[in-house]
Order: C-alpha cells, then sequence, then structure tokens
C-alpha cells in the first residue's frame, strides 16, 4: 500500500517543504523535488538523414519517420565532418523542432525510447492521446530511462510521473496506485545499458 498521502507528495515536488521533511518511508522529500522538479524534459531523439546543402555553413537534415518528419537547417559545427554528407544517417537530439547535438549512442536510444513509449502509452496516456499522437510523451523518455537504469525505487519513479502531470500538464493527478502500476510495468523492460556520454547521471538518479 501506498504510505505517503497527498499533501506530503505535493510538498515534496513543490520542493516547498523543510529541508529536513521526510515521508514516514524515510524518504527525503526536499532530495526528491530537486530531482523531479525543474529537470528539462524537453528532449526527445529520431532518426535524422542529410538531404542536401543549404546556405553557407548549413545542412539540410530531416528529422522523424512517415508523415511526422520534417527537414530543419543545421549548422555545420553541430555535426562532425562524415555526417554532413548527402545521405549521412544519425541519430539526434531534439528539442520542439531544433537539432541540439547527435546522440552518441545511435540506434541504441531509438530502442530504448520504443520501449518506454509502448508502455507509456498504452498503461499511462494521462492526456488520452496516444491512440492518436503516439510520441506524445517522447520528451519525458530521457528521464525515466535516467532513473529506471539507476535503480530508483518505484515510489520515486512514481512520484516523477506524477510531477509530470501536476507540473507540466496541469492535470489533476493520477492515483499513485495506478501510476505504481505504471513503474512495475517500466521496471519489467529488458532496456539496453547505455555507456559514455549518453549516458544518465548515476549520482543524481541515485540520490532519491
Amino acid at each position: 500500500m501506498w504510505p505517503y498521502n497527498m499533501e506530503s507528495i505535493m510538498c515534496g515536488l513543490s520542493g516547498l517543504c523543510p529541508a529536513n521533511a521526510v515521508w514516514s518511508g524515510g524518504l527525503n522529500l526536499t532530495r526528491l523535488a530537486n530531482a523531479t522538479v525543474g529537470k528539462s524534459m524537453s528532449e526527445r531523439r529520431l532518426e535524422a538523414v542529410v538531404v542536401g546543402p543549404g546556405k553557407p555553413g548549413i545542412v539540410r537534415v530531416a528529422l522523424g519517420r512517415g508523415e511526422r518528419r520534417f527537414v530543419v537547417d543545421v549548422p555545420f559545427e553541430l555535426l562532425q565532418p562524415s555526417l554532413r554528407l548527402p545521405n549521412s544517417r544519425f541519430v539526434a537530439v531534439v528539442e520542439g523542432r531544433e537539432l541540439v547535438r547527435v546522440e552518441p549512442a545511435g540506434r541504441i536510444w531509438l530502442a530504448i525510447q520504443d520501449q518506454i513509449r509502448s508502455v507509456l502509452n498504452a498503461d499511462w496516456d494521462p492526456i488520452g492521446v496516444a491512440d492518436v499522437v503516439d510520441d506524445e510523451y517522447d520528451m519525458y523518455i530521457g528521464r525515466i530511462y535516467s532513473l529506471l537504469a539507476s535503480d530508483a525505487s518505484e515510489q520515486a519513479i512514481a512520484a516523477h510521473l506524477l510531477s509530470i502531470e501536476l507540473d507540466r500538464m496541469g492535470l489533476g493527478g493520477t492515483p499513485m496506485n495506478q501510476l505504481i502500476k505504471v513503474v512495475a510495468k517500466l521496471r519489467k523492460l529488458q532496456l539496453p545499458p547505455l555507456t559514455g556520454p549518453g549516458s544518465p547521471d548515476k549520482n543524481e538518479a541515485t540520490a532519491l
């Protein structure tokens, strides 16, 4: 049974509780707030292919798949020379419709993203749009993977999902017992590990 009441959860997510406040389970609320609030959750990973040159110092890159594919101008300095050639393929980290960097883990990240997306769409879907827009929650996958890879507790991951609903979506919040079920399915996924620059920050996630 979930041991924490909504007042305690909101305290932890808002960061407005005392520094030494804890739930009955012994989890420090302020540390949870630091880990779940104020993080950048707008990044997603998309397939990318160079479709041709643009203006001087620019290449044109197509991002995404199928009907949602779009083309952006990318400065040379964001791509290593071998990726500036037409038909070069890679995985891009995207914020909104802007390519911000190349994903060093490559297609491994797409496999991770696809697996986590399937659970978020089938078992979470707080907005109720997964049947229409299957990538609606992709921007949250990076942080969720970081928590999973760092073996964060079910309670901490559920609290993170709740913070997304409350703070990012402006919703009333899914009952915590339902979020725990979502997390249980996420934890059963056989996700490939990441190493190097694409790895989650374990020190940050394990502080929970």
